[in-house]
């Protein structure tokens, strides 16, 4: 008889992570595929189900469950991807229907922030606290909100969203319609963005001529000793202290992850962001909140996307029994 196993499936604006693994835990198979965003969502899971289909044959096992981190906004209730900024044509798109139909197995979708904020919490930097507010900083800025190991989904499963707190009034207009959002100033895209537009005036030329910044870049420069990039540097630490230290407020959290690729700068965003989070922070004892970076990478979305599956394999076992 085939062994039992669970996927998960972390999707993202350019990449996709699979993974495959035994009911108790063990690492059987994993795959990233790039997501072609222009393929459309039927092609791009098409593209996903024939990757499991592949790893359950290689691995001689039979599927459980599956879980899903997908970026938001979704509806966990229906099984729908409604309309995330970075998912051209996601809009309504049924997912959790897709992969039931295709796999006949049960299905659970959440977003891509909680999923790795699940992963960090079991698995990663999480390991020991009981809540924990986690903020992943990336192309765009998530957050979500884990207390005693349960995420808080709040009306429309749309607790969290830091990235979307106004943090600056008439500020530069976010895709989410308003202006002033953090994610406009101190996301992957805001940082690289406000770089290129203070360069253009500087130098009295377009900010097409700068396309090829990157936060990368930023942070390289700022190593380096570049001024103009320490002055975009300092301004996104201080509107994500801004940010988060208002998250900490409300949530009183006893850590603070924080993930994503901008948080490969280390201990470059984390020693100033420390310092300028505790100015901002007076209702609670900010000497008892650590604020650490994630320690999985890549592989906290999967691998809360396998938790996913595996609290619904435990959900029906309740139910049964």
């Amino acid at each position: 008889m085939n062994d039992k196993v669970v996927a998960g499936i972390d999707i993202g604006g350019t990449k996709i992570a699979v993974a495959l693994e035994k009911h108790a835990g063990e690492r059987l198979a994993a795959r990233r595929l790039p997501t072609e965003v222009q393929l459309g969502p039927g092609k791009i899971l098409e593209n996903v189900s024939q990757a499991i289909e592949e790893m359950l044959a290689q691995t001689n096992t039979e599927l459980s469950a599956i879980g899903i981190g997908c970026p938001g906004p979704i509806d966990m209730e229906r099984g729908l991807v409604l309309s995330p900024t970075n998912l051209p044509d996601w809009i309504d798109f049924p997912i959790v229907e897709m992969f039931q139909k295709r796999f006949d197995v049960s299905v659970s979708l959440d977003n891509d922030a909680n999923a790795a904020a699940l992963g960090e919490y079991f698995h990663g930097a999480g390991r020991g606290f009981r809540d924990v507010f986690y903020v992943t900083i990336s192309t765009g800025i998530g957050g979500s909100i884990i207390c005693e190991g349960q995420v808080h989904h709040g009306v429309q499963s749309g607790a969290g969203e830091i990235g979307h707190t106004i943090v600056k009034l008439n500020g530069f207009r976010c895709r989410c319609g308003t202006h002033g959002c953090l994610e406009t100033i101190a996301s992957g895209t805001g940082i690289a963005r406000r770089m290129r537009e203070t360069l253009a005036a500087q130098n009295g030329g377009i900010v097409e001529e700068y396309d090829h910044i990157t936060t990368e870049t930023v942070v390289e420069a700022v190593k380096n000793g570049d001024g103009t990039a320490q002055k975009i540097w300092d301004e996104t630490i201080k509107y994500l202290a801004i940010g988060i230290g208002n998250a900490i407020t409300l949530i009183a959290p006893e850590a603070v992850i924080i993930g994503g690729g901008v948080s490969e700068a280390g201990e470059l965003l984390l020693e100033p962001l420390r310092r300028e989070i505790g100015k901002n922070v007076s209702m609670v004892p900010i000497e008892k909140v650590e604020i650490l970076r994630a320690s999985l990478g890549s592989e906290s979305g999967v691998c809360g996307a396998l938790m996913l599956a595996r609290r619904t394999l435990k959900k029906m076992h309740e139910n049964i029994y």
